[in-house]
């Protein structure tokens, strides 16, 4: 079984995982859909996955995939305390 994790972008709750995890379930092959809890990644198991036709499913839902993750840290950067 092959495994892929690719980053994803606007999956801001639940109902927006869900909407990617069935349009991911959809690609012929997938076997399993997780979302991680801070909804910034996804990772799909199945047989014979392909990244461009993972990527194609993501992005006919509505959500991005982007070629790197970037973290945001806010105008002052990291704050402690």
């Amino acid at each position: 079984m092959d495994t892929i994790e690719l980053p994803v972008a606007g999956v801001t709750c639940g109902g927006c995982a869900s909407r990617v995890t069935k349009a991911l379930m959809a690609v012929n092959g997938v076997n399993q859909v997780e979302v991680s809890d801070d909804r910034s990644k996804v990772t799909i198991a199945g047989a014979k996955l392909t990244r461009p036709e993972l990527v194609a499913a993501i992005q006919s839902a509505g959500y991005q995939v982007p070629d790197t993750l970037t973290i945001s840290l806010g105008e002052s950067g990291p704050k402690c305390c």
